[in-house]
């Protein structure tokens, strides 16, 4: 029907994308498509107006303005107004952020609806609404306008009900809204589990973004959750450098549990930084910093630093060790649902049992590790695809193999500054040799050892001799294959 008004009746000739970014900007009203449309005619390029058309823009701002909001009674545009810094609203937390005595927020709600004022019910139960799209952010910036002073106080409102009302989250946005970084970090911290251990690494990244560095060192556990957070999301580059940051911010601070389980915290950073370079000496030496300083109860970053030695267990090949420490990660992360690293250790018990050739078990668990990694799925999941890749090319399931080499290369290129995605080419060539291709397999091989020159990922030069070693024979040339293998040291070669 939109596609029908704007392009027929309307004579726009818009792309499938436009109009369905149009649609769902208008949320399907009719008066809302016919503005845009008034909007665009006589204009020779409509894109970069479609993506950024909303209750700003002026024939949507005069409707809504007139036809709309100042049709209503004093007391609604006051409540329509406050309320505009909610993106859903219930009766009992807009009592608490319009603090209006004479009115029921909930009969508000329930009046608005049935006025069909923009307001969309959440739920069959009419307890949870939320404004439309356009009517939502022509609000906010009438509140803006005419009121500026009063919005960092409805944010602190609507943080403290979403508190005590048990929704963290919400809570933490709305103070961060405020500016209130005193109670934006409290919050932040979950008592205990801190909300970036329980999914909401985005907007906590935003948050810290957008803080600048004077701020941060007033707050030096912002700088190791900033370091921490960009671990969460695959990022490595900068980590280093919030970490220092947080320690130039400690330095002359009182030496109390705090402080001490600060620095437990940074140790625990720099094991998992330790951890993207198999640097195994670091892992251990930060790892046991990390839990000689971290306060017994700090279960979420203890359980991490016993999974970061699990790691260096493993590649020491201390199997039984690293077993153990897998297991107790695995343990302590999914009592707390601390669920990176439940995701990670779990995904450690899968590399043991493929390593003692238990591949059906293996299967499970890196299909498990896959589930656990949610969709879209988080990058560090490319290991239980290389791991599902490795075990479908030993039962010669080679389209299987292919798929899930190729996606755990896709994953493993969102991770910066680790050999994951030159371990997947490795993989890839191996499997495209076995597939006859020869020369295909070449140029990957080529292409990987390139990488890993380049970034010094010594760990991956001799996995990729060997798979040259074997283009080479496949090609007839034993000579060259022959050097290589004396040259890089592979006597299985």
């Amino acid at each position: 029907e939109a596609a029908e008004f704007l392009n027929q009746v309307m004579d726009l000739s818009l792309s499938p994308a436009e109009l369905a970014t149009l649609e769902t900007r208008t949320e399907g009203w009719i008066a809302g498509l016919h503005l845009a449309a008034l909007s665009m005619q006589g204009r020779e390029e409509n894109a970069a107006f479609i993506e950024t058309f909303g209750g700003s823009h002026r024939f949507v701002l005069d409707y809504l303005v007139e036809e709309v909001l100042q049709q209503q009674p004093v007391a609604v545009q006051n409540f329509l107004l406050q309320t505009a810094i909610l993106n859903r609203l219930c009766g009992p937390l807009c009592d608490a952020v319009v603090q209006d005595d004479a009115a029921s927020g909930q009969k508000t709600l329930e009046s608005l609806e049935r006025a069909n004022l923009f307001l969309i019910p959440l739920d069959d139960e009419r307890r949870w609404y939320r404004y439309h799209h356009l009517f939502g952010e022509l609000l906010r910036q009438r509140l803006h306008q005419q009121r500026p002073d009063h919005i960092a106080d409805l944010h602190i409102r609507a943080s403290a009900w979403y508190e005590a009302n048990g929704f963290e989250l919400e809570a933490f946005q709305h103070a961060a809204a405020a500016h209130d970084v005193d109670r934006a970090e409290r919050l932040l911290e979950g008592k205990g589990m801190p909300l970036l251990f329980r999914g909401a690494v985005r907007p906590v990244l935003q948050w810290l973004d957008s803080l600048p560095a004077f701020v941060l060192d007033a707050h030096p556990s912002l700088w190791v959750t900033y370091g921490a957070a960009l671990l969460f999301v695959s990022q490595t580059v900068g980590v280093e450098e919030k970490l220092r940051a947080a320690e130039a911010a400690l330095q002359g601070s009182e030496p109390d549990e705090k402080l001490r389980d600060l620095i437990g915290h940074v140790a625990s950073i720099r094991a998992t930084l330790a951890v993207t370079r198999h640097d195994v000496e670091a892992i251990i030496a930060q790892s046991q910093r990390a839990l000689a300083y971290l306060h017994p109860e700090n279960a979420p970053v203890r359980a991490a630093t016993t999974w970061t030695l699990g790691y260096a267990y493993h590649l020491k090949g201390e199997r039984m060790a690293a077993g153990r420490a897998y297991a107790e990660a695995r343990a302590a992360s999914r009592t707390i649902g601390h669920a990176i690293i439940t995701l990670m250790a779990t995904l450690g018990l899968g590399n043991l049992q493929e390593e003692e050739n238990q591949l059906r078990l293996a299967d499970e668990t890196y299909r498990h590790v896959l589930e656990l990694a949610g969709d879209p799925p988080l990058p560090v999941a490319c290991e239980a695809h290389l791991g599902l890749a490795r075990i479908n090319y030993m039962w010669n399931e080679l389209e299987r193999a292919q798929l899930h080499g190729r996606q755990a290369l896709q994953l493993a290129r969102q991770i910066s500054n680790t050999d994951r995605a030159v371990a997947a080419e490795l993989f890839l060539a191996r499997l495209t040799l076995a597939q006859g291709d020869a020369v295909g397999a070449a140029t990957l091989v080529a292409q990987a050892a390139q990488t890993a020159q380049q970034h010094n990922f010594v760990q991956q030069l001799p996995e990729a001799a060997a798979v040259h070693v074997q283009v080479c024979l496949r090609q007839g040339n034993v000579a060259a294959a022959a050097r290589l293998a004396e040259v890089h040291d592979t006597p299985l070669s």
